[in-house]
């Protein structure tokens, strides 16, 4: 149920440490202030880095990245000083936050840290959305990189949508 979902690469720094990981609970709770929200595991290492520094940045990348945003998921950031590099992605800085924004993404959201809240065996991690940008080639508004967006179904599966617009 509530499959396929958008896949996001949410990231974070705290002192010399960084992360990321592929995230498909995401989803924008408030437009003012604008907020995202996301299920993180408590174990993973990406989400200990977002509680310790208080933010973190939130990366749409397209299909052309499938294998790079599958290894993100498939490995620790413990064992590794730059998970993101592992992965042949690229760092650039931030506007407004210390976290890392992946070169290569469509879309980034700059968030802090708003809440953290436990739920089942995720938290829930609020954010607000401080800064929001797309890359050069792509005004914010223009949707057309949305059907490179992969979905995740389960797993390591992932499909994308069709160009086909449908107008009611």
């Amino acid at each position: 149920m509530l499959h396929p979902r958008p896949v996001a690469i949410i990231a974070a720094r705290y002192g010399s440490r960084l992360s990321a990981m592929p995230a498909s609970w995401v989803t924008p709770i408030s437009r003012e202030p604008p907020v995202i929200a996301i299920a993180i595991a408590r174990n993973r290492y990406t989400y200990e880095l977002i509680v310790k520094s208080g933010e973190f940045s939130v990366n749409i990348l397209t299909i052309d990245y499938i294998d790079k945003i599958h290894f993100l998921g498939s490995v620790s950031g413990r064992d590794f000083d730059n998970k993101i590099s592992a992965a042949g992605l690229n760092i650039i800085r931030a506007r407004r936050i210390d976290a890392p924004i992946i070169s290569e993404a469509v879309v980034v959201a700059e968030c802090r840290l708003m809440k953290d809240i436990e739920s089942g065996d995720h938290n829930i991690v609020t954010g607000e959305i401080l800064d929001i940008y797309a890359r050069e080639e792509y005004d914010i508004c223009d949707t057309s990189y949305l059907t490179k967006v992969p979905l995740h179904i389960m797993k390591n599966r992932y499909i994308i949508t069709s160009t086909r617009v449908i107008e009611v």
